[in-house]
């Protein structure tokens, strides 16, 4: 059993539903069509769940739930919206973009679209943005700003997979040396541990760019690989989503005999790595630790509540809304 799921077990967190009359921090969102951000992070199961909405694409429109996947916004919709401030012609973009998401959703609404859910873990950032910047996420605020701006008051919900530090980190490590990175140095291992940000922090900043939201976040340890329980819980239980038939292969985690292939193939020395073939564990035992330590602190104020910022989900089942109050309502 992973250390989390022994942390989280016996845990009574359940499914959100607003107290009657709703929440007066969430007052104000469009009255057309609500859209459904789901933002990642990224390597916590957004591949799998990816795959079942492309499966269950016209199930789910049945129900009057729309998608936007990265099959949908890697086609240039959301080109503008997600480029660093300071680029050339960037604010042009940045204009043309909300343009063309606003069509996009008067053409949903016109369709009578109830909901539209956007799985999109870009929208927070990049993998590669993280190790290089070695910051967990550090744009996540001001690009959650630009969505809200697109959208124009139509995000109801915000939905945030997170994942344990030590996991999360080894993962986005071993995709970067995929893609050009040299392995990692003690100190730069060092320095991702200590670094300012975690899943508070994140969650935090898109609480303030999307004020009128509700930020839901779930473990990876629980819903990694339950894409049907995230669609019930991101249309807060509108409707039963079609059965998890099969978890889709998305990318995997480089293992070590690829990365050393990787290595070899740049000329680079591979001895660095452990033998064996299994995950690329590169934190020592006391990182390993400290990175639990911080995570186990983000879980604990995620369940008490989160500042009125956010709810947790935990639980394994979820319960269609309006049954039992989430933590923090």
């Amino acid at each position: 059993m992973h250390w989390c799921d022994s942390m989280m077990d016996g845990m009574n967190i359940r499914p959100f539903a607003l107290p009657e009359g709703g929440n007066s921090a969430f007052a104000g969102v469009h009255k057309g069509m609500d859209v459904i951000l789901h933002v990642g992070a990224h390597l916590t199961g957004v591949s799998s769940l990816t795959y079942y909405l492309e499966r269950n694409r016209r199930k789910l429109r049945d129900h009057g739930l729309a998608l936007w996947t990265v099959s949908d916004t890697r086609k240039g919709l959301f080109d503008g919206l997600t480029l660093r401030s300071g680029l050339h012609g960037v604010e042009r973009r940045r204009t043309r973009g909300a343009g063309r998401v606003r069509l996009r959703c008067a053409a949903l609404e016109k369709a009578r679209v109830k909901d539209l859910l956007v799985c999109d873990p870009s929208i927070l950032g990049g993998i590669s943005d993280n190790v290089a910047s070695e910051r967990l996420y550090p744009a996540a605020g001001e690009r959650g700003a630009r969505m809200a701006h697109a959208f124009e008051g139509r995000v109801k919900r915000v939905f945030v997979n997170i994942r344990a530090l030590e996991d999360y980190w080894a993962a986005a490590l071993a995709h970067a040396v995929t893609n050009g990175f040299p392995l990692p140095l003690q100190s730069e291992l060092d320095r991702l541990v200590t670094q300012p940000r975690s899943w508070r922090r994140v969650v935090t900043d898109l609480a303030a760019a999307l004020p009128n939201a509700e930020i839901l976040v779930a473990p990876f340890e629980r819903v990694g690989d339950r894409p049907d329980d995230v669609v019930e819980f991101a249309v807060a239980g509108r409707f039963g989503a079609p059965a998890n038939l099969r978890v889709g292969m998305g990318p995997q985690i480089p293992h070590l005999n690829a990365l050393r292939e990787v290595l070899v193939d740049r000329y680079e020395d591979e001895e660095d790595l452990p033998d064996g073939n299994g995950r690329w564990q590169p934190f020592n035992a006391v990182q390993i630790e400290t990175l639990r330590e911080i995570y186990a602190a983000d879980l604990m104020w995620l369940r008490s509540g989160a500042d009125g910022l956010a709810y947790l989900i935990e639980e394994k089942d979820p319960v269609l809304a309006g049954k039992r109050p989430l933590v923090g309502t």
